[in-house]
């Protein structure tokens, strides 16, 4: 949504006065957010973040701001590392669903010093994350969504078979569907990944992008997550990712081979695309050698799985 321009003076002006910022100007826009755009705000040595939601969101009749808005808050309750939700636009300030949110000082780290502490924080912070309660009314708020990458294959399997292992692939997934065991649905980010994640001094500071928070599987987030750290070329230290989260919440992670034949479907059918995004945040990487790792990761899984 990147193409979606600057707020007006107007606009910043209509925000100042609903959060009560006296000095409050248009800093800088964000790089990333694929389903939104994100300004940054600044009031003196304050910052916030300005988000502004893509058209899917309304066209779905999905109130994305305050789904956003109030995941955020369970978040700061939970003593999860993430922004802190400081304004919904309720009177239309904007065309599009929006929100300001707390600015987190901290950069995406792709690159890390200590690859296998890195991963052990990416983990603990998730299992912070699953262990989130959600109350009656929150379960109206985030429904069961974490089908919705299942949803796409089986509208458009195409997309998949146009991998000379997509075949492969499509019929390992339907084969460990039927084999996996039950599964907790829990609080859930849905696109849980390195890319998602902000760092300072070799911390994690905060999780970020909570666009479509959902329930479902936890392994559906380890895996996604799992899988990204794969495609970067760290093997090893996925495995040290999954294993963390196992120590870190008791849990046997029983289907986690399924949501890894869902996860291994999103990039389909050329993981190229997501190349601009990765070398945006540091991690140097051409598109034939994130098509090489990508096939390697294929075949490996289909190997182990079979």
């Amino acid at each position: 949504m990147q193409q979606v321009p600057p707020p007006s003076e107007e606009q910043v002006e209509r925000v100042r006065d609903a959060i009560g910022a006296s000095g409050l100007r248009l800093s800088a826009r964000l790089e990333g957010g694929l389903d939104c755009a994100m300004d940054v705000l600044a009031d003196g040595d304050s910052r916030f973040v300005l988000r502004r939601y893509g058209p899917r969101y309304a066209e779905r009749g999905e109130d994305a701001a305050a789904r956003e808005t109030r995941a955020l808050e369970l978040l700061q309750k939970a003593n999860v590392p993430a922004p802190a939700p400081i304004w919904v636009d309720c009177e239309g300030v904007f065309d599009e669903q929006a929100i300001v949110i707390s600015h987190m000082a901290g950069e995406p780290d792709l690159t890390p010093a200590n690859p296998f502490d890195w991963a052990e924080q990416l983990a603990r912070a998730l299992a912070k994350i699953h262990a989130v309660r959600l109350g009656d009314d929150d379960l109206a708020v985030f429904p069961a969504g974490a089908g919705e990458d299942e949803r796409k294959v089986l509208e458009a399997p195409e997309m998949v078979l146009e991998h000379p292992l997509g075949e492969a692939l499509l019929r390992r997934r339907l084969q460990l569907d039927i084999e996996r065991g039950p599964s907790e649905d829990v609080f859930s980010h849905t696109d849980y990944s390195p890319t998602n994640t902000l760092w300072r001094d070799g911390a994690i500071v905060a999780v970020v992008d909570w666009e479509s928070p959902a329930t479902g599987e936890r392994e559906m987030d380890v895996a996604y997550c799992s899988l990204d750290i794969r495609f970067l070329g760290m093997g090893k230290v996925a495995d040290r990712f999954v294993q963390s989260y196992r120590e870190a919440t008791g849990e046997s992670l029983s289907s986690l081979s399924y949501w890894e034949s869902v996860g291994l479907c999103r990039p389909m059918p050329d993981i190229a695309r997501w190349v601009p995004c990765w070398v945006s945040m540091g991690r140097n990487v051409t598109e034939d050698e994130a098509r090489r790792r990508y096939t390697t990761v294929l075949e490996e899984f289909l190997a182990r799985t079979g």
